[in-house]
């Protein structure tokens, strides 16, 4: 059947949660929650310094990750000191400080950190300070503090990777916040399968083959991309469990239950990844089908579970040619990373 002509009732969303995934800490009821794109960060900078930090900073944060087309993680807006009252309380920030100088964001982050930053300083020269909830709930903002210009400067391209991944691993939290204010389906969805997930019941069973140990759920909204999440498991010895294993099955999942879904070698990469309950391959990139004349995005998350001599191919796609795919796959990501292994705390 195709998939782009695959109508169905999508359940309702509810605006609790039977479960929280990541239940956030300091949580302030006098404080308003954080506003903006979780993917936009704001920029505090003098002149001076944003006139050499810009660059860096871009190629850093808006690193590119290939869908169908190249999209960003993040998107970054230099914002003039005097609109501070607008968007201190944004989702996401960063201030950049050097000790030596007198002008408006430098002298202003100095009265704001005090006495807390200066022996750090002493001691390193530089400084990178994260905060949670500062002015809002659910808000990240970063200090990078320099006791020069040009030791700050250093500390923008040296620090440049963990200031890439806090904003992520931040912005995989709140899009988990959101996810999970949705109500969950309940464990008996997954009782014929030796695993189980943390499922939203917006996702509702697209294709079911408990015979051959594969099932795949969707979830489709107007004007949002569809999202496709299955999960395949076989016994297979240790040996076997190698890249060239997850792409050969991949291709055949796909070509059978997704009515001749392909991929190519050249739009497809492999990368290690390690999780929080599982770690193995991870293969990503474009699909097609030609069938249909259309293609879209995914990523698949294969795993070895020793206990079971089993390997595990948790599979996201996305469907949307109207728009980005990168958001929903964030999003399906979150979700496969909650499979568990019944009786089995993880991998």
């Amino acid at each position: 059947m195709k998939r782009f002509f695959f109508f169905l009732l999508i359940l309702l969303i509810f605006s609790c949660s039977q479960k929280g995934y990541s239940k956030r800490a300091n949580y302030d009821p006098n404080k308003t929650m954080a506003w903006g794109s979780v993917q936009k960060i704001c920029i505090f900078a003098d002149d001076n310094i944003w006139k050499y930090a810009e660059s860096s900073l871009k190629a850093n944060l808006e690193r590119y990750y290939y869908t169908t087309e190249n999209e960003t993680f993040f998107e970054i807006e230099h914002i003039n000191f005097e609109k501070i009252e607008q968007f201190y309380k944004f989702n996401n920030l960063i201030f950049y400080a050097d000790m030596e100088s007198e002008q408006v964001v430098s002298s202003y982050v100095k009265d704001l950190l005090g006495e807390s930053i200066k022996t750090e300083i002493e001691e390193n020269s530089v400084a990178l300070f994260p905060k949670n909830n500062l002015w809002a709930n659910n808000q990240f903002v970063i200090f990078l503090v320099g006791n020069n210009e040009e030791n700050l400067l250093k500390l923008n391209i040296l620090q440049s990777d963990r200031i890439f991944n806090l904003f992520k691993n931040e912005l995989y939290k709140k899009k988990a916040d959101r996810i999970y204010k949705q109500v969950l389906h309940n464990n008996r969805l997954y009782s014929q399968y030796p695993w189980k997930l943390e499922l939203t019941k917006n996702y509702v069973i697209y294709k079911q083959d408990p015979q051959n140990n594969f099932v795949s759920y969707l979830a489709r909204l107007r004007n949002h991309p569809d999202r496709y999440l299955s999960v395949y498991y076989t016994e297979i010895d240790s040996s076997q469990f190698t890249k060239e294993w997850l792409y050969s099955t991949r291709a055949e999942l796909a070509w059978k239950y997704f009515d001749e879904d392909e991929m190519n070698e050249s739009n497809v990469r492999f990368e290690n990844y390690k999780l929080e309950n599982h770690s193995g391959w991870k293969l990503s990139g474009k699909w097609q089908n030609y069938k249909y004349a259309v293609g879209g995005a995914f990523q698949s998350f294969a795993f070895y579970h020793k206990e079971s001599s089993s390997a595990y191919i948790i599979d996201n796609s996305v469907y949307f040619p109207e728009g980005y795919k990168l958001s929903a796959l964030i999003e399906l990501e979150i979700i496969a990373n909650t499979l568990k292994i019944v009786g089995s705390g993880n991998n």
